[in-house]
């Protein structure tokens, strides 16, 4: 369960831990045994020819999980701007003693919200117009001060001049990760988790760079409430309502620093040659940081150039877009320049990369978009970051033989994140391979190469490489999301091994972490990507790929997206006429309304899809709906229906000779008996499910556990007539009428749905189970959250 529905206060994480205890002892059995049970699926046995690909993409560092150390790399040959340095760093390295930072009424304002706006931390906001330097000063700053901040460097591109800017609700979630904590604990609610990323950061020496904040409520739920917090805000707007922040307004460079910063990039000597036309350049670049690196990119590559000679160009270029009533004249006509100068293959990808609509990219887009090998886009990359249309971005530690190197917080922090095989970093930790490597546009060189797109690609080549990066998307989010889910992780885990070091726990846990990691950092293309496919009418492309992002959307709770992908999926099914598709789509539609808790919904997408599976006459997929329906007739305390469901899926399971899911079958239907107080008929049928199940796997491990807590129950006499059909039935009789508990319908959708989704890869769990009366003899009591009934979405068989 998390901690959505707890009242954390301002408090601290030992409060989390302690409040999780006593709940979890509330909810469990004397000897402390969990009951709950994750099933196999249609999954299992299909990625053994796996191994190569994934193994790949683990040694091309594409897997990476969530660091606390989070600054893009440092600028290099920073130039200028000391004094505005100097401001930065002595606001945060200013000395604030706790004891003197109390929260009173005069240290805090509220932004028209529930959320009060601290001023424990030391705050620097950093403003000034469009490619000033803001984010330059800032990151620059923020590497200067690491030593200030040794335990955490937390850092977001906010995209506050994009379209799609983030909203604090994720962004915390990203932020409460890379802290260490589980997503089964991250709460629901903003208010919630602002309180716990608080509470995380009390204390701790972290510093927090806000880059491209869009307003102050953006803002304001990601302000740490510590002394010994700092915070960077980067913002083109004047914010009024931190008054007790330092306020560092970017005017543009001094002509001495305008000055340098050419020179750093075309030469001192070339610059002294022709010192007049340099004092023109910078002039003409309105002494702007941005049009000056891009001024000096163009000039860098062409060393024969007269920079009087290029002088007059640049004037004439920006004559001639004034004249158009362009924004951004000053920038827009050194871009101009600068792109005219561009080999072909740097010109187009240029272009095509106005297509993405994530805030950075990795280095394998480039080449689907340009549908060559990554070698050839790497080239072409590399000569946009020389001309300084293209930043790199911060990567986190890479990877080495599936261990994944990650810092601690502070020596003295109560959370610390999970550190996976720390002895299998390479010897070079700063060294990192091609596709680990991002990149990023400002966000006005962003807006120049749309309009070279619009301009130049024709419609039919826009859309072709649409659809290349679309199929990339879809090749790796099919190898990634069998990572993500619990049974296949597990093979892949035994697939990857190949000695002690690391170990199978270890590679499972750095499967799934870095998995998550990649799909939550190429969210935003990931579904730009199938939109595309979907609007193209690829449907060929849209069916197995939103198929690839249930797990994910699932494990992160992105039930809008993952709503709307399976709608388009579903159509896609349809138009291809793929009757079994659209069954399967129909579950996973099913499965997202069952997360939340819309029985109906769910109800209604089983039975269609289980119409057409009887209709195809598909007995394995039939079975499995049937035991679908049975877990949520469980949830809804309909024990008849589930029972009669679960029978018609044995039934199925035992026609086709499948021994493992017909012991998955008899342990839910031991489940059910357990919810209707019969324990004896549990073990029976535990004991009949355990010779069944796939020893392999931690199944058949958890129903011996099961066994072993009720072990007084198997030496009773299970023929006993009261314990037969009559009691059986009396159960369901005497349960159907109590189905209404409406206490218990409401825990079985806040606490058993959020309490596995960690890791639950494809199941739908249902978790309701009455409690039994003070009359039973077991010592093993069951409450609602201690049982998870188990039941699969449906995924392709054909990978």
């Amino acid at each position: 369960m998390g901690i959505g529905n707890w009242e954390l206060g301002i408090g601290n994480w030992e409060l989390v831990l302690k409040e999780k205890e006593k709940l979890t002892e509330q909810s469990m059995a004397e000897d402390k045994l969990q009951y709950k049970l994750i099933f196999q699926d249609l999954l299992e046995g299909v990625v053994a020819g796996d191994k190569k690909g994934i193994t790949q993409l683990f040694d091309s560092g594409l897997l990476q999980p969530a660091s606390m150390h989070q600054l893009p790399p440092d600028i290099p040959h920073f130039t200028g701007r000391q004094v505005e340095l100097e401001q930065v760093k002595a606001c945060l390295q200013q000395v604030t003693p706790k004891e003197e930072a109390t929260l009173n009424s005069s240290q805090q304002v509220t932004l028209g919200s529930s959320f009060p706006v601290p001023f424990f931390m030391k705050l620097c906001i950093v403003t000034g117009i469009a490619g000033v330097g803001k984010s330059t000063l800032a990151i620059h700053a923020a590497h200067q001060l690491q030593s200030d901040f040794p335990d955490a460097q937390l850092y977001i591109n906010l995209g506050g001049t994009e379209s799609q800017s983030q909203e604090p609700l994720a962004i915390l979630a990203r932020f409460l990760r890379a802290l260490g904590i589980e997503d089964n604990l991250i709460p629901e609610t903003l208010k919630e988790r602002t309180q716990l990323y608080r509470s995380l950061l009390s204390d701790k020496r972290a510093l927090v760079l806000l880059d491209n904040a869009r307003d102050e409520a953006q803002i304001s739920p990601l302000l740490p409430d510590s002394p010994t917090c700092g915070v960077i805000i980067t913002t083109r707007k004047q914010f009024t309502n931190f008054e007790a922040a330092t306020v560092v307004d970017l005017e543009v460079m001094t002509e001495a620093d305008a000055l340098a910063l050419l020179q750093n990039l075309v030469g001192v000597e070339r610059s002294e040659a022709e010192l007049e036309a340099s004092k023109n350049l910078i002039n003409l670049c309105h002494k702007l940081p941005l049009a000056i690196r891009i001024t000096g990119g163009t000039l860098r590559n062409q060393p024969n150039w007269k920079l009087a000679a290029y002088t007059h160009q640049l004037a004439d270029e920006q004559q001639r877009l004034a004249q158009l009533y362009l924004r951004d004249v000053v920038v827009r006509a050194n871009l101009a320049l600068n792109y005219q100068e561009l080999e072909t293959a740097a010109a187009r990808l240029f272009r095509l990369l106005g297509l993405l609509s994530g805030l950075n990219f990795a280095l394998p887009i480039a080449a689907a978009l340009l549908d060559v090998e990554p070698a050839v886009a790497k080239e072409s990359v590399q000569h946009l970051v020389e001309r300084q249309l293209l930043e790199p971005v911060g990567v986190c530690l890479p990877n080495h033989k599936y261990g994944v190197g990650v810092k601690h917080l502070g020596d003295n922090s109560s959370v610390k994140p999970k550190v996976y095989s720390p002895n299998a970093l390479p010897s070079d930790p700063g060294k990192t391979s091609p596709s680990q490597e991002r990149y990023c546009f400002h966000d006005l060189v962003r807006s120049f190469a749309r309009g070279q797109l619009a301009q130049e690609e024709l419609a039919e080549e826009r859309q072709a490489a649409r659809l290349r990066v679309a199929r990339w998307y879809l090749e790796n989010s099919q190898k990634l999301t069998k990572a993500l889910n619990h049974q296949t992780r597990q093979q892949l885990a035994h697939a990857l091994v190949a000695s002690k070091e690391p170990s199978l726990e270890a590679i499972e846990q750095n499967l799934l972490a870095g998995a998550l990691h990649w799909f939550e950092m190429e969210r935003s293309n990931l579904l730009t990507s199938l939109e595309w496919a979907y609007q193209a009418q690829a449907w060929d492309i849209v069916v197995p790929f939103a198929k690839n992002l249930v797990n994910f959307f699932d494990n992160r709770a992105y039930w809008a997206d993952w709503e709307r992908t399976q709608l388009w999926s579903l159509e896609a099914t349809r138009e291809l006429g793929n009757t079994q598709e659209e069954a399967y789509t129909l579950i996973n539609l099913g499965k997202v309304y069952f997360r939340q808790g819309d029985w109906g919904h769910t109800i209604e997408r089983y039975k269609q899809s289980l119409s057409i599976f009887q209709g195809l006459e598909d007995s394995y997929p039939e079975g499995m709906t049937w035991s679908n329906l049975a877990n949520i007739y469980s949830q809804q305390g309909d024990w008849l229906k589930a029972r009669n469901s679960y029978e018609q899926s044995l039934d199925s399971f035992r026609k086709l000779g499948d021994s493992n899911k017909e012991g998955q079958t008899l342990v839910n239907m031991g489940i059910l008996h357990v919810q209707q107080g019969n324990k004896q008929k549990a073990v029976a049928l535990w004991q009949e499910a355990l010779s069944k199940l796939n020893p392999e796997f931690s199944d058949a491990q958890l129903v011996a556990e099961w066994l072993e807590s009720m072990k007084d129950v198997g030496t009773r006499g299970l023929g006993d007539k009261e314990d037969k059909g009559d009691k059986e039935d009396k159960g369901d009789k005497e349960d159907k009428e109590d189905k209404g508990d409406k206490e218990d319908k409401g825990d079985k959708k806040d606490k058993g749905d959020k309490e596995d989704k960690g890791d639950k890869g494809d199941n739908v769990e249902s978790t309701s189970v009455k409690r039994l009366h003070k009359s039973d003899t077991i010592e093993t009591q069951y409450s609602p959250g201690d049982i998870i009934l188990g039941s699969v979405m449906f995924v392709s068989r054909s990978f």
